[in-house]
């Protein structure tokens, strides 16, 4: 089980290296904890925002390749409608990138 700053030194990196808000981390780690596709209406009643917020969030997140957006198929007129989840092996793609953000870091504060 994960201590309380192990969890916040996690945030802390994911804010820093993709350049994320609290609220796009908090709806990173909810969509992993969730693990199964949600609507952005759905994401917004779970973490108590407004349905903007979410989607700005998931913006943010797709934009930084975290998750995936899937057009639901519906035979509706009007705007499609997407489902939202988190990529496979998301914790790889974070450690990697991490690792990266890391190195560029420590070249910038060597030079």
């Amino acid at each position: 089980m994960e201590t309380e700053e192990t969890i916040k030194n996690k945030k802390d990196s994911i804010k820093c290296c993709y350049k994320l808000s609290d609220t796009d981390v908090n709806c990173l780690l909810k969509l992993i904890e969730i693990s199964k596709p949600i609507t952005s209406n759905e994401l917004a009643e779970i973490m108590g925002f407004s349905k903007t917020t979410a989607e700005s969030s998931l913006k943010k997140l797709i934009d930084s390749g975290l998750i995936s957006r899937i057009k639901i198929e519906e035979k509706k007129i009007g705007r499609p409608k997407f489902t939202y989840k988190v990529i496979e092996n998301i914790w790889e793609k974070i450690s990697k990138d991490l690792r990266s953000c890391a190195n560029r870091i420590l070249s910038a504060a060597s030079a």
